[in-house]
């Protein structure tokens, strides 16, 4: 019989797995609302990226994935300070936020067994 701890410890233990195998979409999403951004696409777009980085950031430190939290983290700062009002970035701060979309994408696990 297991205790509660070690049943919090399970949960937790799936949320992670879970969490982990999300990534690579919730990678592919950012960087698609980014090229759409980066474009010049939907003025709706750069509050939605900021907010989709925003969460990754939160929810991959809270589960443990403390570098992929501290990359989102980065790129959020970068958005938030060249999307004010949901405007597009200058062509100078796009090249900036690219890279900091690659370091993000950089960031994620690799591909290994999940225990």
């Amino acid at each position: 019989m297991s205790t509660p701890q070690q049943d919090f410890q399970k949960f937790l233990d799936q949320q992670r797995a879970d969490y982990r195998r999300a990534l690579p979409k919730k990678m592919a999403h950012i960087r698609a609302l980014w090229h759409a951004v980066a474009s010049g696409g939907e003025t709706a777009l750069p509050a939605e990226l900021e907010r989709l980085v925003h969460t990754l950031a939160g929810t991959a430190g809270t589960l443990g994935f403390h570098e992929v939290g501290a990359a989102a983290r980065a790129l959020e700062l970068l958005l938030e300070q060249a999307t004010p009002a949901g405007q597009v970035p200058l062509a100078s701060q796009r090249a900036e936020i690219a890279l900091a979309v690659d370091a993000l994408q950089a960031s994620l696990p690799a591909d290994e067994p999940l225990s």
